[in-house]
């Protein structure tokens, strides 16, 4: 039961973590070269990779956690 409420806890923190400056779409505010839009596009990309990483992990463990539950449980 811990974990479950561990792992809603943890998607929680990161759909609420904040919007990084420059992230998402790098239309001119402010940002007049290319360079500059390639670097805040970059950014943006590692970023939501890395999101996507963390979710996968979530998903692999509270699978995980689901199955060895199930087993267990026998």
């Amino acid at each position: 039961m811990r974990s479950a409420i561990f792992a809603l806890l943890l998607c929680l923190a990161l759909w609420a973590a904040p919007p990084a400056p420059g992230s998402g779409d790098n239309v001119s505010r402010g940002i007049a070269t290319f360079e500059e839009r390639a670097a805040a596009e970059k950014m943006s990309r590692s970023r939501y990779r890395n999101l996507e990483v963390a979710s996968l992990v979530l998903i692999l463990i509270v699978g995980g956690g689901a199955i060895l539950w199930a087993v267990r449980r026998k």
